[in-house]
């Protein structure tokens, strides 16, 4: 989720993500806003896969392996003196015998790996929603929380306004003199108003703090 407060943001210009264009002209000649002009499919913003660590330390792990290997290549043809690594270390797997511990490694081995396929296939998570009317433009929950406490926060009565937007519910919470200076009512019409630029419409909840007492209602 999502936190901003309109005290502190209202200057930040809302960030909008679009595709390879916006606009296309059919055979007609009626521009289209809906259309890309891209042939292939424009996929919406999103995070980092789940698996982005993990591969990190895969890929340096792999590296760490090539060097040892490069070793050992040196060693083989005597520009280097030593033993093989790789070859000792097989060697000595090859001479071990089980034991009872060797179980949990095991199961902590195929653990460890399952973990890791899941990651691979767990789809990542978008950090942008869709505007409502196109289908390559997008925007961030951020602006969105910025938008609603700035509209909020120019009805009379108050204070200052915190809004956190999250994935299906907006949450915002007005501070005021008294708990009944504001109408409740207005200011889900006012978040209404900005939400509705959004394709997918999230539920808000609203709650109204006084400040000198701290009741709510």
């Amino acid at each position: 989720m999502t936190t901003a407060q309109a005290h502190e943001s209202q200057g930040d210009e809302a960030q909008t993500v679009t595709g390879p264009a916006e606009t296309t002209a059919d055979k007609t000649g009626v521009i289209s806003k809906t259309a890309d002009t891209n042939d292939e499919k424009v996929y919406a913003p999103s995070a980092n896969p789940s698996a982005a660590v993990a591969g990190v330390f895969v890929g340096l792990a792999l590296l760490g392996l090539a060097v040892v290997a490069v070793r050992d290549l040196l060693v083989r043809v005597g520009w280097v003196d030593g033993e093989e690594w790789l070859h000792t270390t097989a060697v000595q797997i090859a001479g071990l015998q089980w034991w009872d511990w060797m179980w949990a490694a095991a199961i902590g081995s195929v653990l460890v790996g399952g973990l890791l396929v899941l990651s691979a296939l767990r789809p990542r998570r978008r950090t942008h929603v869709s505007l409502a009317g196109y289908e390559v433009l997008w925007t961030r929950r951020g602006d969105v929380a910025r938008r609603c406490s700035t509209a909020v926060l120019a009805e009379p009565g108050v204070e200052h306004a915190t809004t956190v937007v999250g994935r299906r519910r907006v949450a915002l919470t007005v501070t005021a003199a008294r708990p009944d200076a504001v109408d409740t009512d207005v200011l889900r019409s006012i978040v209404d108003g900005v939400l509705a630029d959004l394709d997918r419409r999230p539920r808000v909840k609203i709650r109204v703090v006084a400040r000198d007492r701290g009741d709510r209602r």
